[in-house]
């Protein structure tokens, strides 16, 4: 396992007619800092999509940066992958490592 640290963020897309976003907000990033990440969330509320996702035109944004490693990216995908309130989630590495 690599012990560095480095700066990711995640954009994840809830399904927006989920009424306890909040929860979901929460039940994510206390998997993060459970696995000893630090996490800034951006709620960045419901938007309209270019196009439909699941037949949805719109979304949820939800807007993470947290410090994590390949393993915690990994255990995390496998995570999201099984919510059903996910449309859709990517992740990107930023340039900083701690």
């Amino acid at each position: 396992m690599r012990k560095e640290l480095e700066l990711y963020e995640i954009l994840i897309l809830l399904d927006p007619n989920l009424i306890e976003v909040d929860n979901k907000i929460e039940f994510y990033q206390e998997f993060l800092t459970s696995k000893g990440s630090k996490v800034m969330v951006q709620n960045q509320g419901r938007k309209g999509l270019s196009y439909a996702i699941k037949k949805f035109e719109a979304a949820n944004f939800i807007q993470m940066v947290f410090l994590g490693n390949g393993q915690l990216i990994d255990l995390l995908n496998s995570t999201i992958r099984r919510d059903e309130q996910v449309l859709r989630h990517i992740v990107t590495k930023l340039n900083k490592t701690f």
